[in-house]
């Protein structure tokens, strides 16, 4: 659920600007910050990441999985492929092509560190480097069905073996 002070449109007009959206007193707080996040976007854009927006909360919200709320509705309604959402106790990431498994590795980087940029970078260094990534799912998912059928269809030859041989020796011991 999206909190009532959290306004979804004033940060997506934020993030179309300049793919920044750092609340008043984080700015106040970091007034580098804006620069420093710009560098890592370009670097998350010039390398494998892609697109990213990124949004700093000057609060966290009292139920902290609103972030990840406040995070989809962000991504629903920019042109951003991830967006991150991080305030002071926690953060979210979602994205439409990094998979969940590779965000959360590099999510727990995010939030290890009150370092804004350094946490920025550790994310996408972990999301672009990740073995996990590299797996091609789709290849493991037809690789897993294809022997779940062979095995199947052995399975069942067995079977049919087994009640041909129970039938020819149920007819030898009644001929006998």
């Amino acid at each position: 659920m999206i909190p009532e002070d959290v306004n979804i449109a004033e940060l997506a007009a934020d993030l179309k600007k300049d793919a920044i959206a750092i609340g008043p007193q984080t700015t106040a707080n970091y007034p580098q910050l804006q620069q420093d996040l710009a560098q890592v976007v370009d670097r998350a854009e010039g390398g494998d990441f892609g697109s990213v927006g990124l949004v700093y909360l000057d609060h966290t919200p009292a139920v902290t999985s609103d972030l990840r709320d406040i995070a989809q509705e962000l991504l629903n309604s920019t042109d951003y492929e991830t967006i991150v959402v991080r305030a002071p106790a926690s953060g979210a990431v979602v994205s439409d092509v990094h998979s969940r498994a590779v965000l959360e590795i590099g999510q727990s980087d995010l939030l290890a560190t009150n370092d804004f940029v350094a946490g920025a970078d550790a994310l996408i260094s972990d999301v672009t480097l990740s073995s996990v990534a590299a797996i091609d799912w789709a290849t493991v998912t037809i690789m897993g069905a294809i022997v779940l059928i062979v095995a199947i269809a052995i399975i069942a030859a067995g079977q049919w073996g087994l009640r041909r041989k129970a039938k020819f020796l149920n007819r030898s011991s009644i001929e006998a």
